[in-house]
């Protein structure tokens, strides 16, 4: 991250107190609110600490999820960013808490980079600091952070302004910019696949607007950036499309069937400026539908930006306005949503406010901006209305009563001491959310034994020992030509018979699978495939390349 903050301590401070009034709740009171996803991230903090602990930095699989069957979450949903909180989870630091500060550094880094982009592109200091109150502040913001629970979308907003940043110093100020982007675009990637599929479409859409403006230099880095991007991710991106590609997922079938109509927005929604603890739909009264516009700041100030923009003479404040009013508005329930089909990757319309919301801060905080150059009060008014409106919008968090503090641990949450972990799902649902990479057909996960089974799925009295993802047992004389074992298959699983590789495969209900070959051990371990462990590995050897260069780039510098 490139900071702009350097030697400007009030900048920074001002940084600091408005990710404090977003994170008010997390910060006066031991508690973490349990809403739509939360169990799901701190299964995920929970889970990578203990594959750290047996010396995995980058699993494939969590195999203790599920009672215990395993669930490839990592294969889908990228854990590098939470490496840090993991660590310091493992360290002693109680989960709630470790959850906490997770949620604070993400907002402190999004309020640190909206201002860096918004200084980049209007040079205004005042327009800064609305632009960080604004982003932090907004409905979308706050119901993602403390209704949806959405910690991977909340990471990835906290990059988006960097992508943006560094795009406009390569392509407007043509600047060298490269590797910054990359690293950029690559934390976007690191942090919510669906955020970086829009943000990757938003880049183009810029690209085309500005085509005519780019150089041969221009395009080199912008193609530089790209390029490392690719190789510094490959080690996630590959092995994931890999695993889609392998067998069918909850995560397909919902694809498939979403109702984007559904998750459309009625008219009432875009104004609605409360924080609501609800759910998505349009078919839901008031009471029940969570905020999910992009606040009233943002909405009726960034369409002003017209009026003054020939004065201001900032193409790219122009693109980004007419950019983000139209993603804005494509949420409204009079687009046909049920015809398309192509966007049911999206799950829910109002997405797009995310990257609305990134672009729409920068005209709405720049027209402000440009009264506020004759008259200072201006944006002292605005910057304290915007704080005042934060405070409305997070304290009905305080009163929220379902949650848990720091004495609780990962158990109490599986052994059922808030709530039955299974609550209307045939799985571990505080641990797999919405279950979407478990392979389709599944089992009832509640009754389904975690014992060997034959062909017929009739359970055998053989014992197992099982370590991280390794199950090793030992067979006599069974009367079975397949075991089928309590693990949940991805592709990568390699089982050996007395030290040898004999075949493994999938069973009807996605269970690992291999051959009996008489008596002898039988070992069962998740090796990762070819393609993970190659592309492991290029990502690795180009991260330290670019370290290389850029600490070379530095000590010449000096």
């Amino acid at each position: 991250m490139v900071l702009r903050l350097k030697n400007k301590k009030w900048d920074l401070l001002y940084c600091l107190g408005i990710t404090f009034l977003l994170c008010l709740p997390l910060l006066c009171k031991d508690f973490v609110n349990i809403e739509h996803d939360t169990f799901f991230h701190l299964s995920r903090i929970e889970q990578l600490s203990r594959s750290i602990s047996e010396g995995n930095f980058f699993p494939a699989i969590y195999p203790y999820e599920n009672n215990s069957f395993g669930y490839g979450s990592p294969l889908f949903y990228c854990d590098v960013l939470l490496i840090p909180f993991a660590l310091i989870h493992l360290a002693g630091l109680p989960l709630s808490v470790t959850y906490q500060i997770m949620c604070i550094f993400f907002s402190f880094l999004a309020s640190v980079n909206m201002f860096n982009f918004a200084y980049t592109v209007t040079k205004k200091k005042s327009a800064a600091w609305l632009a960080c109150a604004a982003y932090l502040l907004a409905n979308y913001h706050i119901t993602d952070l403390y209704v949806r629970s959405a910690i991977g979308e909340i990471t990835a907003m906290a990059f988006l302004p960097l992508v943006l940043n560094q795009y406009y110093c390569i392509v407007i100020l043509k600047e060298k910019k490269g590797i910054a982007f990359a690293f950029s675009l690559a934390l976007v990637l690191l942090s919510h696949n669906l955020t970086f599929l829009m943000c990757v479409i938003l880049i183009l859409v810029l690209s085309l607007v500005f085509l005519p403006e780019f150089t041969k230099e221009t395009f080199m880095e912008l193609a530089k950036g790209t390029g490392i991007a690719f190789l510094l991710t490959v080690f996630f991106s590959l092995p994931m499309i890999e695993q889609l590609q392998a067998q069918k997922m909850i995560l397909n079938y919902y694809g498939q069937s979403s109702d984007l109509a559904q998750g459309s927005m009625n008219l009432w929604q875009f104004f609605v400026n409360e924080t609501i603890f609800g759910y998505s739909g349009n078919n839901l009264s008031k009471a029940q539908t969570m905020t999910v516009n992009t606040g009233w700041f943002v909405t009726f100030l960034s369409p002003l930006w017209f009026a003054v923009c020939r004065k201001e003479k900032n193409r790219f404040i122009s693109v980004l306005c007419i950019i983000g009013l139209v993603c804005m508005v494509l949420p409204a329930s009079f687009f046909p949503w049920n015809y398309m089909t192509a966007l049911r990757i999206l799950q829910f319309p109002w997405r797009l406010n995310t990257i609305a919301l990134v672009c729409l801060c920068i005209p709405a905080s720049a027209f402000v901006s440009y009264f506020s150059d004759q008259k200072k009060w201006i944006t002292a008014s605005m910057i304290i209305l915007l704080c005042a409106e934060g405070f409305y919008h997070v304290h009905p968090v305080f009163s929220r009563t379902f949650g848990m503090d720091h004495t609780m641990v990962w158990s109490d949450i599986t052994d059922g001491k808030l709530c039955d972990p299974y609550y209307s799902a045939n799985y571990v649902r505080v641990e797999l959310a919405g279950g979407d990479y478990l392979p389709m057909p599944i089992p009832d996960f509640h009754t389904y034994s975690p014992k060997i089974k034959d062909e017929k799925e009739q359970d055998l009295s053989l014992e197992y020992e099982k370590k991280g993802t390794q199950l090793t047992f030992a067979a006599e004389e069974e009367n079975t030509k397949t075991f089928i074992l309590p693990l949940t298959w991805y592709k990568g699983y390699t089982a050996f018979y007395n030290g040898k590789t004999i075949p493994v495969s999938r069973s009807a209900y996605g269970m690992v699978t291999c051959e009996n070959k008489g008596p002898g051990t039988y070992v069962i371990q998740y090796k990762s495939t070819p393609l993970r462990k190659g592309c492991l590995f290029v990502s690795f050897v180009t991260l330290m390349c670019v370290i290389f260069c850029a600490g070379k780039s530095w000590l010449h510098k000096q």
